[in-house]
């Protein structure tokens, strides 16, 4: 009984073994074929070449833009924050004419207001519940300890990426007013 068990849990081992070579394999394969396509769209921008620029930026980044816009956003400092936040929002905000700007949706008063109210809701929501689950580890015994655990790890790890949102969103004000940069700079730290 005891060789069957070991022989189990070492076909267990390989086989994780195996999964995490394929899933590191097939990575290095990705990159690999992303720098082969950086290569070439370099190359059919310094040969003004309208299509093959705007199929191989949607490739690569997963975005559809004209030629023109493709070829101002890369002249841009902030060029990869700018196709980070498209790729990320792509309906609140757009890259067109030489300008990063948030759609019309975006700029709606009642839509910033609920955004702004939907945030801070929940970082309260999570700052009390991660303040009740930590009581309940401190306080309890057993099953309480135990509840209190998972819910101060679910109200932290959900307070963090509203945190998060947050720290995206300065970015993305910074980037289309660059006077909210300094607010932007300081959330980072």
């Amino acid at each position: 009984m005891e060789f069957d068990t070991a022989t189990k849990f070492i076909f267990g081992i390989v086989s994780a073994l195996g999964t995490f070579a394929v899933i590191f394999l097939n990575s290095r394969q990705a990159a690999q074929v992303k720098s082969e396509l950086l290569i070439k769209f370099e190359n059919a921008l310094e040969k003004k070449q309208k299509h093959s620029v705007t199929e191989l930026f949607r490739l690569i980044h997963g975005v559809r833009m004209s030629y023109s816009d493709i070829v101002e956003l890369v002249k841009h400092d902030e060029c990869i924050k700018i196709i980070y936040a498209i790729r990320k929002t792509p309906g609140l905000v757009r890259y067109e004419d030489g300008k990063f700007t948030y759609t019309k949706i975006a700029k709606n008063p009642f839509f910033k207001f609920i955004d702004r109210w939907i945030y801070l809701t929940s970082v309260v929501v999570f700052s009390s519940l991660t303040l009740v689950a930590l009581s309940m580890l401190g306080f309890g015994d057993g099953a309480t300890a135990v509840a209190g655990f998972i819910l101060s790890l679910f109200g932290a790890s959900m307070l963090a990426m509203q945190l998060r949102q947050r720290r995206y969103d300065l970015m993305v004000s910074s980037l289309i007013n660059p006077a909210t940069r300094k607010e932007s700079e300081i959330a980072e730290l």
